[in-house]
């Protein structure tokens, strides 16, 4: 189901796809004080917001510009009144990435940072990294067999870009050779938009598509199996 693709378009590729999705949460701890007085204390918010723009320069300047991964900061929770720094910050957000390596690379660089910067700021900060599902990997062959079958049922087949969005079919495709497909819903807004309104229309074509491809593999895998047994 994907609205940013025209009702009748198919899309799908084989090897990565979609993105590794990991969570992460950063808590700045310090002294609060009167806001009048600020030297009093440690500006826990002054030294988050520090840790949010250096982050934020992260992914040009210590990675390749042609790796694929972003880090998002989406929210943050600080203070409670007008008058008075707050003792403590924390803020979160997500990381994606389609490489393992500049996975485990991102997660390094962003405990070095959010550590550094905080001690600069002469606060304390620590932080919580929490994986999310794993990079998604189409079987090649598998996902060929659904573009074929896709092409069969009337659908203008395409190529798929990599995707940034995390999705959890990664864990099957770990297990059992397959492939994630796109199919077009046309909405003006996505997946996680209150507004999201996909075109209905997609729904008979693709439980038809769906069908037409549960029969197909079926009667390939069971072929491979007569002549495993022949053999």
């Amino acid at each position: 189901n994907e609205p940013g693709l025209p009702t009748g378009v198919f899309a799908t590729r084989g090897g990565a796809f979609y993105a590794n999705a990991d969570k992460f949460i950063i808590r700045v701890s310090g002294r609060g004080a009167h806001a009048a007085h600020p030297e009093e204390g440690t500006d826990v918010i002054v030294a988050a917001s520090q840790i949010i723009q250096g982050l934020q320069s992260l992914t040009s300047r210590s990675f390749n510009t042609l790796d694929s991964l972003v880090l998002s900061i989406t929210r943050i929770d600080a203070g409670k009144t007008w008058n008075v720094l707050p003792g403590s910050a924390e803020f979160g957000g997500t990381a994606r990435t389609h490489d393992l390596n500049v996975r485990a690379g991102l997660e390094a660089r962003v405990r070095a940072l959010v550590t550094h910067f905080a001690e600069a700021a002469g606060a304390e900060a620590t932080l919580s990294w929490h994986a999310g599902p794993p990079v998604l990997v189409n079987d090649a062959h598998w996902a060929r067999v659904a573009s074929e079958i896709a092409e069969q049922a009337g659908y203008r087949v395409q190529t798929a870009d990599l995707h940034l969005g995390g999705e959890d079919f990664a864990f099957y495709l770990q297990q059992v050779p397959g492939a994630f497909v796109s199919i077009g819903s046309a909405s003006a807004f996505g997946l996680h938009h209150a507004s999201f309104n996909p075109d209905e229309a997609l729904i008979a074509p693709a439980a038809r598509y769906f069908a037409q491809l549960a029969q197909h593999a079926l009667q390939q895998l069971n072929a491979r199996c007569r002549d495993a047994i022949l053999t």
